[in-house]
């Protein structure tokens, strides 16, 4: 019995220290992805070269498009969204993204990956930042925001990245 107890405490000690190192080594992480959200920027990266794309950088191009919004509490509805097709943000970087990988990255870790055959399809997938006129807001706040990925052919609402911060082509 007192072997158990000692073990169980050995192991407790164990993972209390393996949560304090973890979260030490992803402090930096964790604090560039607020800095990043904060500054309503996106690393966008590929094979050669990191680049920061600014909320003007993505305004420059962007436009208007309807897209489905469908979630766990919502019934499905179509809305206005403004944003940038990744493929024009992309192609305006000088980021080739034919036979690759596009992979949308969020300041939470979750991530969405794209084929290029989808993002080459004319509008498609985009870079969202406003929703029916008003900006999608930032996590502190409960929005979706800065950016959000959108791909209007997925009626579901599957395939989004809300929070977004980095986008990598591989």
């Amino acid at each position: 019995m007192k072997r158990s107890a000692a073990i169980i405490v050995i192991l407790i000690i164990i993972l209390t220290i393996t949560l304090f190192v973890s979260l030490n080594l992803n402090k930096e992480y964790i604090e560039k992805q607020k800095e990043i959200l904060a500054n309503a920027q996106i690393v966008l990266a590929d094979d050669e070269n990191k680049r920061v794309i600014t909320i003007e950088d993505i305004i420059l191009y962007s436009g208007d498009f309807e897209a489905v919004l469908d979630t766990s509490t919502t019934e499905p509805a179509t809305h206005i969204y403004t944003g940038v097709q990744l493929k024009e943000l992309l192609n305006k970087n000088n980021i080739d993204f034919q036979n690759k990988i596009i992979i949308i990255k969020a300041a939470d870790g979750y991530s969405v990956a794209y084929s290029s055959e989808e993002v080459s399809i004319d509008k498609n997938v985009y870079i969202a930042f406003m929703e029916e006129g008003k900006y999608l807001g930032g996590r502190d706040s409960g929005g979706r925001g800065p950016y959000e990925s959108i791909v209007v052919s997925d009626t579901f609402s599957n395939r989004r990245c809300k929070w977004i911060t980095e986008i990598e082509v591989k």
